[in-house]
């Protein structure tokens, strides 16, 4: 069975959301843009914006969801995201069947400066479990999050930043 991954660079589209489904699980959504510079062949400067859709599940949506209320990730936030690409189909209002291809979050890290200008280069990584272990490089950790301990507090008094 293959796996699609994505990598993504970007800033906030907005602030993450918290959600819960119906049997309790906890998960974090939110928008990422990444944006492209290039030259055109008539030797104009363009800029493309693509969208992803990012979803977080577990302790990562937990640890998200606490550095969303810490202040730490809003709106603008650079961060980068490493997750699967999967198909959500849904039938519009109007009738329509739609499909987007949306990334279900398996790490995060917060990159780049702050909104606000503050903290030069500070990282944090963040693992759902996939790929634990090792450094993030920019400066940053990973924490291993383990799914199946999803009622164990977070710790956020040690995120580095």
């Amino acid at each position: 069975m293959s796996i699609a991954k994505a990598t993504v660079v970007g800033n906030l589209g907005g602030d993450p959301e918290t959600r819960y489904t119906p049997s309790g699980a906890m998960n974090v959504r939110f928008s990422v843009a990444s944006s492209r510079r290039y030259r055109d062949s008539s030797g104009q400067d363009q800029e493309k914006t693509t969208w992803f859709r990012v979803t977080a599940w577990g302790r990562l949506a937990e640890t998200i969801d606490g550095l969303v209320q810490r202040g730490f990730v809003s709106k603008g936030r650079q961060v980068y995201v490493e997750g699967r690409i999967e198909l959500s189909e849904w039938t519009g209002n109007d009738g329509e069947k739609r499909a987007s291809l949306e990334v279900n979050a398996t790490e995060f890290q917060l990159v780049g400066n702050r909104p606000d200008g503050q903290g030069q280069g500070e990282g944090g990584g963040y693992s759902s479990g996939a790929n634990s272990g090792g450094n993030t490089g920019g400066g940053g950790r990973r924490e291993s999050v383990d799914d199946s301990s999803s009622s164990r507090e977070s710790n956020f008094d040690d995120v580095p930043f």
